[in-house]
């Protein structure tokens, strides 16, 4: 018995999918290091110095998948190609924002805003 390949139908596929695929828009993913890198590039760099080097690279790491688990939205479409909207990157910078000035505090490290010096 010779077997058929059977090509994908569009009904085959999710309503989001199907969607997608209506408007020509890619499914590609970026790996979790190309997501994380476009979510760390979002972190004031006054912050990530302020950091103490030897636990830096702990305190991103535990930032972006506290990013990943708290708001899947947001980390969903950072795995998109491409750049962020504005919109998703304004609200994660703001959110990492947050966030890093919370570890600050729960620390005790001084923190420079852009305007104000400590």
């Amino acid at each position: 018995m010779k077997m058929r390949s059977r090509h994908m139908e569009l009904q085959d596929f999710t309503e989001q999918e199907q969607e997608m695929i209506k408007k020509g828009l890619t499914f590609s993913k970026l790996s979790d290091k190309e997501t994380a890198d476009k979510i760390i590039a979002l972190i004031p760099q006054e912050y990530i110095k302020r950091i103490p080097f030897f636990v830096r690279k702990h305190a991103i790491t535990r930032t972006i998948k506290r990013i990943s688990l708290e708001y899947p939205e947001l980390y969903a479409v950072a795995e998109q190609e491409g750049q962020l909207p504005e919109k998703e990157a304004q609200e994660l910078r703001q959110i990492l924002t947050n966030i890093f000035q919370e570890k600050m505090n729960k620390h005790k490290i001084k923190y420079a805003l852009r305007f104000n010096k400590i």
